[in-house]
């Protein structure tokens, strides 16, 4: 039920839901001076979550900076990395893997081990699509390093969370039965860190935090940046207000 909810608060918050809805009632409301109002309203809503400055305001306050892999001396026996990387629905996929925004989850955790920072790859992510017809994320991925040349005895499989709950819970599990003991770096996208440090330490997972995919970019005056509207503006407020009503939605359940 929580998982069915979660989507259904994700899109009535949407930034775009609002824009479309008072446009809506632009449209069919017989009050001109309401009809007037919602227009300015959805108008005065489109420029603002189409700003990217006030956009990296925003990302710079919430996004988690952890350690960077320089820093990180001793390899850590496991790096946690956390599902939403990929995009299944995209076609061809039976030759290939296909990512989505988020990739830079995926590649920096092979950066780091490739570079020695990371002994073995955890991947924890099921589907999180509502009908579940899609394979795991930890599946794909799973069989996508073994194509590239990662050994299958450096790869942990989760494969069945739906949620960053789920992740730590399920991990916990495999890491106290297989790998009692092991230090571990938690790898996910600066803006979902918060949560999810949050329901590792709550699951009992120790695990030291590498925020990677960040959002926030370096302030730049620019015309582009204050004035002209960025397309991109709504799908980066939509991730960041997901964030937003995740971490207050598991705060109230007890998840962090």
């Amino acid at each position: 039920m929580f998982f069915i909810l979660s989507k259904i608060l994700y899109f009535i918050f949407q930034p775009l839901t609002w824009v479309v809805a008072l446009m809506g009632y632009s449209l069919f409301s017989k009050k001109q001076s309401r009809k007037k109002k919602a227009l300015i309203a959805a108008l005065v809503m489109t420029l603002f979550f189409t700003n990217h400055f006030l956009f990296n305001q925003a990302a710079k306050i919430w996004e988690l900076e952890t350690i960077t892999a320089d820093q990180i001396e001793a390899p850590y026996d496991i790096g946690i990395l956390l599902g939403g990387y990929s995009n299944p629905h995209i076609l061809p996929r039976h030759d290939r893997m296909n990512f989505n925004i988020s990739a830079n989850r995926f590649l920096n955790a092979y950066e780091l081990y490739r570079t020695g920072k990371i002994k073995k790859i955890l991947l924890s992510g099921g589907t999180g699509d509502l009908l579940q017809k899609q394979p795991g994320e930890a599946e794909l991925m799973h069989a996508f390093l073994l194509r590239i040349g990662v050994p299958e005895s450096d790869i942990i499989m989760e494969n069945e969370s739906r949620n960053t709950w789920e992740n730590a819970v399920f991990t916990k599990k495999i890491l106290d039965e297989s790998y009692p003991g092991a230090s571990c770096l938690l790898i996910t996208s600066a803006s979902h860190m918060r949560r999810s440090i949050g329901c590792f330490k709550k699951a009992g997972v120790m695990c030291t935090p590498f925020s990677v995919h960040f959002l926030t970019e370096k302030d730049r005056l620019a015309p582009e940046n204050i004035i002209i509207p960025d397309q991109m503006g709504f799908q980066l407020w939509n991730a960041l207000i997901h964030e937003w009503i995740g971490y207050v939605a598991y705060a109230v359940k007890g998840y962090i």
